[in-house]
């Protein structure tokens, strides 16, 4: 009996241990905003590159406030492991951008010197580093409303927007969304949660917080005059999205006030529910885009040519911020090269496949995801 009885306990011992280990390495697999960089992204790289003595004076008050003293070493750890899809249960107000964690308290500080990213209305891309990869039921973004004070309260629920849903993902070390940015002014929060797949995967789910400001979009040019604004519909001539209707890549509707472009053959997959580089859809952006005209001789720093507003309309598109050229099939791509196709920019991830043509054209082929990645819209002038 006493070699059964210390059997037993050794053997519980043994499990005990083991599920403290697969527990420790569980709760240090996730993952952070990246570009731009979150709040906590921003307070760890100043704790690094200063070699633990904080210079930044939001990331000194919020490290006063963190209980544990490591907040600003995990990054990665802003997280809820039992979230699934019920954030506000988990998170209440004035506590979201430290997902209601005591080592994160100092996150939520309400100030105005926070490490911002400047930002323009727009399409904008933002990328998750994650420690470890998992199978993703959505990432979501959302911005503070218009008047949102930073330096006024935490940040709460009902400041909140939703501008993007990328839907179910498959496990990625990086995931890269193009996120519509929409009119503000001043400074902001971007609120993005990463749902893990709690069906196959976990239920945890990761916050971060983004700060952004916006600026004023700089003119391209040294001389404009008689300026003027209005709006575009792009949808003027897209189709509702039919659940009975069968589509395949690159065909285009409208839903919800948004233009969506289906990756490859679908149906009854809602584009609001089933949007992102990997599915079904992908988001394209509002219908309605403001854009801008001039009729005076603009000198255009981006070239040393003079135009006319006579010689504008036998110029089929400006692009405005995307330098890259105009994708052809008788390049010879490399990965990382950036090329533009209808209104958008690409990066090639693929070699191979970027110059394969056909299936891989980027934004029109039905294959062209597993060979490029959407990087922005280019706005026309």
């Amino acid at each position: 009996m006493k070699i059964n009885k210390m059997t037993s306990l050794r053997i519980s011992a043994f499990i005990a241990g083991a599920l403290s280990f697969f527990t420790i390495t569980d709760l240090s697999a996730h993952g952070y905003v990246s570009s731009p960089q979150s709040r906590i992204l921003a307070c760890y790289k100043d704790n690094k590159d200063n070699v633990g003595n904080l210079t930044l004076p939001a990331c000194i008050a919020a490290d006063a406030l963190n209980v544990g003293g490591s907040a600003f070493y995990s990054p990665q750890e802003v997280a809820v492991y039992e979230a699934k899809d019920d954030h506000q249960q988990w998170i209440p107000d004035g506590k979201l951008c430290s997902a209601n964690r005591n080592m994160f308290a100092g996150l939520d500080l309400a100030r105005n010197d926070w490490t911002a990213t400047p930002v323009a209305p727009g399409p904008r891309e933002f990328v998750w580093t994650n420690t470890a990869s998992h199978r993703t039921t959505y990432f979501r973004y959302y911005i503070t409303k218009q008047g949102f004070d930073p330096a006024g309260a935490p940040l709460k629920w009902s400041d909140l927007e939703l501008i993007h849903d990328s839907g179910p993902e498959p496990q990625q070390t990086t995931s890269t969304h193009v996120v519509n940015l929409p009119q503000r002014s001043g400074k902001h929060i971007v609120y993005a949660i990463w749902q893990r797949d709690w069906k196959s995967d976990a239920a945890e789910a990761n916050y971060q917080c983004i700060d952004v400001d916006y600026q004023p979009i700089p003119n391209s040019s040294s001389s404009v005059s008689n300026s003027s604004s209005s709006v575009v519909d792009h949808c003027s001539t897209l189709p509702y999205w039919n659940s009975s209707t069968v589509y395949v890549g690159g065909n285009q509707v409208q839903h919800n006030g948004k233009r969506y472009r289906a990756n490859y053959w679908t149906q009854g997959n809602n584009p609001v529910q089933s949007s992102g580089q990997y599915n079904h859809w992908l988001d394209l952006g509002s219908c309605n885009v403001t854009s801008s005209a001039s009729s005076s001789l603009v000198a255009s720093s981006r070239s040393s040519s003079t135009l006319s507003s006579s010689s504008r309309s036998s110029v089929s598109s400006i692009p405005l911020g995307c330098n890259s050229p105009t994708y052809s099939d008788s390049v010879n791509y490399k990965n990382g090269d950036l090329v533009q196709n209808f209104g958008y920019e690409y990066r090639c991830n693929v070699s191979g496949w970027c110059n394969t043509g056909g299936a891989y054209v980027p934004g029109v082929g039905w294959a062209w995801t597993y060979a490029w990645t959407q990087v922005r819209g280019c706005a026309i002038e």
